[in-house]
């Protein structure tokens, strides 16, 4: 039984997860890294900057009560991610790029690919 409610909770988180690549990040070869994490909660992104090697996913998590977006328009648009779900993006591409919540334009953050 522990390892059907197991196997239940890897397909749950799973199915939670969206992926999508980086559009703007597609030249040249990924560097093998670590995903990262920006959770999102009280209207804004944790860390508010990240660094990441080029290559890393950086996996968006809202643990808010409310609905929002991670947006870098021409690079990446999350969609709505509702409570308790996430959307991954992979950046093979260096740069720095800036997103906001389309919901509430008020909340910014930054990643940084080096």
């Amino acid at each position: 039984m522990k390892r059907i409610v197991a196997c239940l909770a890897i397909a749950f988180t799973a199915a939670l997860t969206v992926s999508q690549a980086a559009p703007a990040a597609r030249s040249g070869p990924a560097q093998a890294s670590k995903a990262k994490t920006v959770d999102i909660s009280h209207f804004e992104f944790h860390p508010p900057t990240l660094q990441v090697a080029r290559g890393a996913t950086v996996v968006f998590s809202n643990s808010s009560g409310t609905a929002h977006t991670a947006t870098d328009r021409g690079a990446f648009d999350s969609g709505h991610i509702k409570p308790g779900h996430s959307f991954s993006v992979r950046f093979e591409q260096q740069g720095t790029f800036r997103y906001h919540c389309k919901i509430h334009p008020f909340m910014h953050g930054k990643i940084v690919v080096g």
